[in-house]
């Protein structure tokens, strides 16, 4: 016999798996064998030529996994032995629940993500997975969990002679009660967890602070642990003080201004320079981020922090606490995944693989999940590529929709929306929405029929009708384009909504344990729409500046984190957070601009995710923020700074579109955007409307840095009159490098210190190395942000990118041509100002009009700023170090 690479992994797979070949079946014709995937469709099975295998092969055929073995063991045996034919579960250990299935003609209907089922009439047990790298390790693990149960089932029979210790009733999500000595230890750790009386941190903490290493372990309020119930959370008030505190330094700035003009009122007499109060509108919303971030940074060196390590209202740090109820009962979570032209096996692939594990561990839970990708990139990539995709979706059980590409021309399929992903989701949301409808029907008509009863409908039944569902959608929709755009669309049961979304991004990676968790404090607080969850980075180039950019990441989310511990609304970021279906739902709207179709996200927004937050909080809906994955979810960030300033451009476009209409609306819609008019005039917290106006705003004092640095320049260099009210440039550049750089750097470096994630002089020393990389990101963002909000202003169709998620290698040759096609503007713009400061401080230009060179407070801030936007594409590209060829 000639073997080949396939017959070597079964070879292997066999001898590493089946250690208890020696055991002798009860019955002759129960064998133990490895089922490998060959081909799609094709499978082969060792021991060879073995017909008593040949149920196995059917059954792994239809289920699909790359490979399964079959395992026949004295510890499975013993395992089912005291089984009752009613029970359909066993509980290997605490967390992990395995099906129990009658027949091997059952195993494809099993629950795929479990990687496990016991098969009662053979007493066996087939283990399944769709990476060979983990069948043996899987396979293993199983074997050891089966041992301890096994011996914890004899001590506790040598302990009690009589009959044994009375079960724990667990109910699996889709069958019946798991009734048996096994189940005797299900959740005792986390029962003990939460008699536990309330703990103090792990390795101490001070009035300052908590040591380094420590978390705050502190149990849940007390609950019925039978059935659970909601633990106290209250609302916190140090974010709304903070945030009263930089209003009111703001309106002190104001007030010092107007203080100004008033007394030079009393010398003149003269109200002309009252004009100037035009600008305060400006000047309050604009230095508002900064006093806020005085505010923070000063209350991150002295104020509270205990409140980090402690659940509230729009915070949680500590995960909730088992519920019995709950857990019985689990609900069905669906993963959204939009996606477009990532590599299939560079991004979206590890992505799904993290997934898979968390799916694993809900399953053996007893919950149910699945996938729904929404492909933007399957009508659009090659066909190699396509099929690539489809294969991968096929072999994963995942769920698929893809819509037609876009067309320019009257009358074409059009992606509505500037950026496209809020389309792209309201599309596969609609054919799941239509599916559904036809589900109904479909069951109304078989019942109307009277052909069968709910209880004989099996599972080939349901699945027959979703298919037949989704076939009816898909026609629908067909139709309603005029027979002109088909949807393609794949695996009806996986893009049918769960109770509970978990929405990420192609490049993301999820905790191994986190469905659980959620499923858990959903229930717990039905008003809570959204929990959103702290995101570590996941780095793929580790160069400067993704590690940069990763520094940056981490910083920004642990002081939103902060704020949310402080009582600040929680944000929603678009991605790693989990959703109530319900709530998504009850705030869909009717779009006025597409025939008034109801929609779940806004494709008029670029900030869909802050559009969704607030017709959320409008229907009374709570959104929270979650810190308790501990970096579990895992985020990627931008590789070029061309794509990072894409990411700026995109919020600062975003932002001005949430405030402003474009000019030339002004005339019957005015200059305010009816969305924030709706948002100023909610039931939103009003501290909660501060900081989002605040942040909102300093993407206009970045974008005005450049243009008020020119003015600067001309005001104070050629000696015009200018009233005491003026704020000179180079003082404004004082104070933000005081506060942001400064302060900014010793309050984070504090906080990590206080909060116990740090050492201090390792906090300190990674916060002071990425100051120049900052210095030099920060200094030339303002012409590029400028472009963003004109375009918006001005009705200009500025377009973006996608971001790439996989490395690109480059090198100095091809760095160049780039920088000079995408950053040509910034540069032009800095040369003509860095030629006229060397022509107005030269002879050429008479000496009234002259400003000289030692001017220095006239000059520093435009060649500071003008320097920045020159080096800025240079000094944050690493490519550009590289000169081959």
């Amino acid at each position: 016999m000639d073997y080949d690479a396939h017959d070597a992994l079964l070879h292997h797979i066999f001898k590493q798996t089946q250690g208890d070949a020696w055991f002798k079946p009860s019955a002759e014709n129960i064998h133990a064998g490895v089922c490998l995937r060959i081909n799609a469709g094709q499978y082969r099975v060792f021991p060879y030529e073995n017909r008593f295998l040949e149920p196995f092969e059917t059954a792994v055929r239809l289920l699909n996994p790359v490979v399964a073995v079959k395992l026949r063991s004295a510890a499975v045996h013993v395992a089912l032995s005291n089984m009752r034919d009613d029970v359909n579960a066993i509980y290997v250990d605490d967390d992990t629940r395995i099906q129990i299935l009658d027949t091997m003609a059952d195993l494809p209907r099993a629950d795929k993500e479990q990687c496990g089922a016991f098969i009662r009439d053979e007493r066996v047990l087939v283990v399944w997975s769709e990476n060979l790298d983990t069948i043996i390790p899987l396979c293993r693990d199983f074997e050891e969990s089966l041992i301890k149960l096994v011996w914890n089932r004899h001590t506790v029979s040598g302990m009690s002679p009589g009959p044994s210790i009375p079960p724990t009733a667990v109910t699996s999500a889709v069958g019946s009660v798991a009734d048996s000595a096994s189940d005797v230890q299900i959740n005792d750790k986390e029962e003990e967890a939460a008699t536990e009386p309330n703990a103090k941190p792990a390795s101490g903490g001070s009035w300052f602070g908590w040591r380094i290493g420590s978390r705050a372990k502190r149990a849940p309020a007390p609950q019925d642990l039978e059935k659970g119930g909601a633990s106290a959370r209250p609302a916190k008030y140090f974010g709304p003080v903070y945030s009263g505190l930089g209003l009111a330094l703001s309106t002190f700035f104001m007030a010092s201004g107007i203080s100004t003009l008033l007394q030079e009122y009393r010398l003149t007499g003269t109200f002309t320079r009252f004009a100037l109060l035009t600008t305060s509108p400006f000047l309050f919303s604009v230095s508002l981020f900064f006093s806020l971030q005085l505010i923070g940074n000063i209350s991150y060196v002295l104020g509270p922090v205990a409140q980090y390590h402690e659940n509230s209202k729009y915070y949680s740090a500590i995960k909730p606490a088992a519920n019995k109820e709950v857990d019985a009962h689990l609900p069905h979570i669906t993963v959204e995944l939009p996606v477009y032209k990532e590599s299939l096996s560079h991004t979206i692939s590890p992505s799904v693989m993290s997934l898979k594990k968390a799916m694993q561990t809900y399953a053996r839970q007893g919950g149910t999940s699945s996938i729904f990708v929404h492909d933007d990139g399957l009508q659009l990539i090659s066909e190699a590529d396509r099929q690539e995709r489809i294969r991968f979706y096929a072999d994963n059980g995942i769920g698929w929709v893809a819509r037609p590409k876009h067309e320019d021309g009257e009358g074409g399929f059009k992606r509505r929306g500037r950026f496209k992903k809020a389309s792209n989701m309201n599309y596969g949301l609609a054919l799941t929405l239509k599916m559904e409808e036809h589900i109904q029907k479909l069951e109304l008509e078989r019942g109307e029929k009277g052909s069968v009863t709910d209880s004989t409908i099996s599972d080939d039944d349901v699945e027959d009708l979703e298919e037949k569902a989704l076939r009816l959608a898909i026609e629908e929709i067909y139709e309603e384009s005029g027979r002109r755009w088909k949807p393609w669309a794949n695996n009806a049961k996986a893009i049918r909504m769960g109770e509970i979304i978990l929405i990420i991004d192609a490049d993301t990676i999820v905790p191994e344990d986190c469905f659980r968790d959620a499923a858990r404090e959903l229930t717990e607080c039905p008003e809570v729409a959204i929990i959103q969850h702290e995101s570590d980075v996941m780095q793929v180039a580790h160069h400067y500046f993704e590690n940069g950019i990763a520094h940056f990441t981490r910083r920004i989310n642990k002081c939103i984190s902060m704020a949310c511990a402080n009582g600040e609304v929680a944000p929603f970021v678009g991605h790693n957070a989990f959703l109530r279906w319900a709530a998504l739902q009850d705030a869909a709207f009717e779009d006025p601009g597409d025939n008034n179709k109801k929609k779940i996200w806004s494709e008029a927004n670029v900030s869909e995710d802050f559009d969704m937050a607030l017709r959320l909080m409008l229907r009374g809906y709570t959104i929270r923020w979650a810190t308790y994955s501990e970096g579990g979810f895992k985020e990627g960030v931008s590789l070029t700074v061309d794509d990072e300033l894409n990411r700026w451009q995109k919020y600062a476009y975003g932002c001005n579109e949430l405030i402003f209409n474009p000019i030339i609306q002004w005339w019957y819609a005015g200059p305010i955007n009816k969305q924030l008019r709706v948002f100023i005039w909610s039931d939103a917290p009003v501290h909660y409307k501060v900081g989002m106006m605040s942040y909102m705003f300093s993407y206009y004092g970045i974008a005005g840095g450049f243009i008020l640095s020119v003015v600067n320049y001309f005001i104070l260099g050629l000696a015009l009159g200018v009233d005491n009210y003026y704020l000179h440039s180079f003082e404004v550049w004082l104070a933000c490098t005081f506060v942001f750089p400064g302060l900014g750097n010793v309050g984070f470096t504090l906080l990590e210190y206080r909060l116990g994630l740090r050492s201090l002089l390792s906090a300190l020393a990674e916060n002071l190395t990425w100051i120049p990389f900052f210095f030099f990101f920060f200094g030339g963002l303002s012409i590029h942000l400028s472009q963003a909000l004109l375009a918006h202003l001005f009705s200009y169709n500025i377009q973006w990118g996608a971001t790439k998620k996989e490395v690109e290698k480059s090198n100095f040759f091809i760095e160049v041509p780039r920088i000079l096609r995408r950053f040509w503007l910034s540069l032009v713009l800095s040369f003509l100002v860095i030629v006229m400061m060397v022509v107005f401080s030269s002879s050429i230009v008479p000496l009234a009009y002259r400003i000289p060179g030692n001017a220095w407070a006239v000059l520093f801030p435009l060649a500071l700023v003008a320097g920045c936007h020159i080096l800025f594409p240079i000094v944050l590209n690493p490519w550009l170090m590289i000169f081959s060829y």
